[in-house]
């Protein structure tokens, strides 16, 4: 079983153009836990209060895993996210339905059956609930496989939050809430797509398509937050 470090991993998975770009991020996924545990080799003393830390390996199978986090971190640039993706199925509906919108924009489509083969078997595969994303590696909507990180290197920003920051004055309203949602979160978006006007709201069959997918993430986070306070400590 061969071992690599993140920075190899990167190495292997991007080539060395994008190692500079991804290699804090990599390190923030084997930190946050993204990468299980069993997944990863420690070698060496590590004392804390000394500063000192022991050696971490991969093995292939963290690889893959890593490989799918950047993929996500490309589309969402938050740990914390990427992790909640992995980890709380609504979550990963959730951003599902955003990579579907954001791949439709880049791509310049409007129905998801004229999308790259790639963009739509990675889709397919992020609604695929047996799709296990620590396990199986994620087919990359990108051209040649090159991330928007290794393109962006001088900002922390993720692709969505790109593609509609650039075009904020020609925003429409579908557009203005997911990058509420982005910015503030899926409470804010909620409540920003209150304030519209309900004629808007019947004028446009996506733009309520959006708000009630939202309204419907939001009250199954709502059931798995309440569900969670019931368990015991």
């Amino acid at each position: 079983m061969s071992l690599v470090n993140t920075n190899q991993a990167v190495q292997q998975l991007f080539g060395l153009e994008g190692s500079e770009a991804l290699r804090s991020k990599a390190n923030s996924y084997l930190r946050n836990g993204v990468i299980p545990s069993s997944l990863i080799v420690d070698d060496g003393f590590s004392d804390q209060s000394m500063d000192k830390r022991g050696k971490k390996w991969l093995k292939p199978q963290a690889v893959d895993c890593l490989f799918n986090a950047l993929v996500l971190d490309a589309f969402f640039d938050d740990t914390q996210y990427v992790k909640a993706i992995l980890e709380v199925p609504a979550t990963r509906m959730a951003s599902a339905n955003l990579c579907e919108e954001i791949v439709l924009k880049a791509q310049a489509v409007n129905t998801v059956d004229l999308l790259s083969e790639a963009a739509q078997q990675f889709l397919d595969q992020m609604r695929d609930e047996t799709f296990n994303l620590r396990v199986l590696r994620l087919r990359c909507p990108f051209d040649a496989q090159r991330l928007p990180q290794m393109d962006m290197p001088l900002r922390n920003t993720g692709l969505l939050y790109e593609l509609l920051r650039s075009q904020r004055l020609l925003l429409c309203h579908k557009d203005n809430i997911l990058l509420c949602l982005v910015e503030h979160g899926l409470s804010a978006a909620i409540n920003f797509a209150d304030q519209l006007e309900p004629e808007l709201l019947q004028s446009d069959l996506a733009l309520v398509g959006l708000v009630q997918r939202l309204r419907n993430e939001y009250q199954e986070a709502q059931n798995f937050n309440a569900l969670l306070s019931l368990l015991p400590d």
